[in-house]
């Protein structure tokens, strides 16, 4: 039996255990991940976030994003931005970072009030496509999403339209529905693929407000309105970058038994 330390942490609601490998040698199966993302049996999380030493000079860390079902995602823009913290918390002196993993490269700045901005770096593609017979849009954000728009996000059954407008990815996809309230805010809901309906997807809020910034509906920086609360997505054109900026929280730390 092993005993490992992690930190619980959450950005608006998506909640993380992260796990710093920096130092350790731990490894972790994937029927590791999936007893430890158990809320009934285990700790309990959105994704588990697992830092380790980068190969990159430059580069403060390497992060790894891991779903309760023991799968890798590529991208999480909440878990940067509670990652960005932990470093923080670890060296209050320095308040900017980079961190590499399957998404690149991603900066990051702490401000204040517990607020940590990130570059998010440039959308990889946007398609207009078809899904359900309604238009949607394809975007690859590191991970991959599908953004379609709905009249009441709340009357919404998201696990049934994420059923219908998926099936035909085979890899999963990141599903979002997203209602426009003003050319500078919209609210959505987010499944995430490999975990199911979350509080709040960083990722998705970029993929949902770049998308309807494309077609005219937003303008470059906008509010979105999650479950769980509040983010701010900005996209600037002549660096082709976006920004989030929102809140990060250590909750407790703890060791498990494996």
């Amino acid at each position: 039996m092993r005993t490992i330390s992690f930190v619980k942490m959450h950005g608006i609601g998506n909640d993380f255990v992260l796990i710093d490998n920096r130092y350790t040698d731990i490894k972790l199966s994937t029927d590791d991940i999936i007893y430890m993302g158990n809320r009934h049996t285990g700790i309990g999380f959105d994704q588990l976030l697992f830092l380790s030493q980068s190969d990159i000079a430059d580069c403060d860390a390497a992060y790894q994003f891991f779903n309760p079902d023991g799968t890798q995602a590529e991208q999480c823009g909440n878990g940067q931005r509670c990652l960005s913290l932990y470093l923080h918390q670890q060296n209050p002196h320095k308040t900017s970072f980079k961190l590499s993993g399957l998404a690149g490269i991603v900066s990051s700045e702490i401000l204040t009030n517990m607020q940590v901005r990130v570059n998010m770096g440039p959308m990889k593609s946007y398609h207009v496509k078809e899904a359900n017979n309604q238009k949607c849009y394809e975007l690859d954000f590191g991970n991959p999403h599908l953004v379609t728009c709905v009249d009441d996000v709340d009357g919404c059954d998201l696990e049934s339209m994420n059923k219908e407008y998926t099936g035909q990815y085979s890899k999963g996809i990141n599903f979002e529905v997203v209602q426009v309230v003003s050319t500078q805010e919209i609210r959505i809901r987010v499944h995430e693929r490999g975990t199911g309906e979350t509080l709040a997807c960083g990722s998705g809020a970029c993929a949902a407000a770049f998308a309807l910034m494309q077609t005219g509906d937003l303008t470059s920086k906008v509010k979105v309105v999650l479950s769980g609360g509040k983010l701010m997505v900005e996209y600037n054109l002549e660096e082709n970058e976006i920004y989030l900026t929102g809140p990060a929280q250590s909750v407790f730390t703890g060791e498990i038994i494996l």
